[in-house]
């Protein structure tokens, strides 16, 4: 068949589904937040009950990353990406179908692995196919995609709820985006192919198969930099919508603008770091956006609640840019590193779906945002507290 015959050069390849599929995932991590209030109703659930539906999910991811893992040693990253859109499309469509709470947990469990595999997949295809010079950049461009995607998602969950009349539209929409991507990913090759290596050669000095002993004080902080800070980050997005229902009586519309407002200045933050090449050191860079952030995001809860949505633009750097810096202090070693702090991401999510739940039902959503401040303070200590040599 010619159609499958289609060949791209691969790091072109690696930019173009790396990219895209993570616009996919963005879509389907941030679907839930807009319409959790709409599936509480459904199923008659409180917010403690409800937020397993977001804790399943991260615990499976924790799982997808251990699993990629393993992946990694029999199969290419090209078909870690193509495994994670596929059980991605079908924890969509199950999620979508769910006439019971315990079978809606059930595809958010496949989201989660799905979700797993993927966030490794495009991570390191950026980072093992773009020269240190422009990996940062790239890095900004990759994540301005969820950044899109997480702009798109509350406008795509009130648009389809309201021609339907049903939350489940929004679920089947993304599943057939997903069912189209796997198919498109099965019919253009990257050229050469992506190999089965569990080991990457970053410098020509480096052996092939070598292993390194790291201590797991270094992986804990390394990881912790970046966990507690994505933490925040879902936090903001998948409560803010029930943030401006609970205080500022607001509808599906309504809260969903401000979840969009969230989402555009994290998104217009990653455009501009992926086009403008700052001349800080990235160090410094993730310190002052951790520091804006949490100031805003204090500011915000105690004035007017615009405030929480331009804490957007300041996290907006963050995310790619501690993907670069993990990259760049960690050299050959970035697929270890990186794979244990998007694994001990996952499980600090966990921690904090749950920790919302119980303080909105026990005190009120205000108190619950408190963890995002919490988690953006570990976060700093993290970044500049991790030693410097790290194996």
């Amino acid at each position: 068949m010619n159609y499958m015959n289609v060949k791209i050069k691969q790091s072109t390849w690696a930019i173009l589904f790396a990219f895209s599929s993570l616009f996919v995932l963005g879509l389907t991590d941030n679907i839930r937040g807009p319409l959790f209030p709409e599936i509480l109703n459904y199923f008659n659930l409180s917010s403690v009950k409800g937020s397993w539906s977001f804790a399943t999910t991260s615990m499976a991811a924790f799982m997808g990353t251990i699993l990629s893992t393993y992946f990694l040693k029999k199969y290419s990253m090209s078909q870690l990406l193509w495994a994670g859109i596929v059980l991605m499309f079908i924890g969509m469509f199950a999620m979508g179908s769910a006439k019971s709470f315990n079978f809606f947990i059930f595809g958010s469990s496949i989201i989660g692995l799905s979700i797993g595999f993927l966030a490794v997949a495009q991570n390191l295809l950026v980072t093992e196919s773009i020269s240190d010079e422009y990996k940062s950049r790239a890095l900004s461009g990759l994540h301005a995609m969820y950044g899109l995607a997480s702009f798109l998602a509350p406008l795509l969950a009130a648009a389809a709820t309201a021609q339907t009349g049903s939350w489940r539209t929004a679920f089947f929409a993304i599943a057939l985006i997903c069912f189209l991507y796997a198919l498109i990913q099965l019919a253009i090759k990257s050229d050469p192919v992506f190999f089965v290596s569990s080991a990457v050669i970053t410098k020509k000095t480096d052996t092939v198969g070598s292993e390194t002993k790291i201590p797991m004080k270094s992986l804990l902080l390394i990881g912790g930099l970046f966990a507690f800070y994505v933490t925040a980050e879902i936090m903001i997005g998948t409560r803010l919508a029930q943030y401006m229902r609970n205080y500022y009586s607001m509808n599906l519309l309504e809260s969903s603008r401000y979840v969009t407002y969230f989402f555009l200045f994290l998104l217009a933050g990653r455009l501009f770091f992926a086009f403008k090449k700052i001349n800080i050191p990235v160090k410094i860079q993730m310190n002052i956006s951790l520091v804006l952030s949490i100031i805003l995001l204090i500011a915000g809860l105690n004035s007017h609640p615009i405030v929480l949505t331009i804490v957007g633009l300041t996290m907006a750097p963050f995310y790619p840019l501690s993907v670069a810096y993990i990259s760049e202090v960690t050299g050959r070693n970035v697929r270890q590193f990186l794979t244990y702090a998007m694994g001990l991401q996952s499980l600090a999510v966990v921690s904090m779906h749950l920790g919302v739940g119980y303080l909105t039902d026990m005190l009120g959503l205000f108190y619950a945002f408190g963890v995002g401040i919490f988690a953006l303070v570990l976060s700093l200590i993290c970044l500049n507290l991790h030693p410097k040599k790290l194996f």
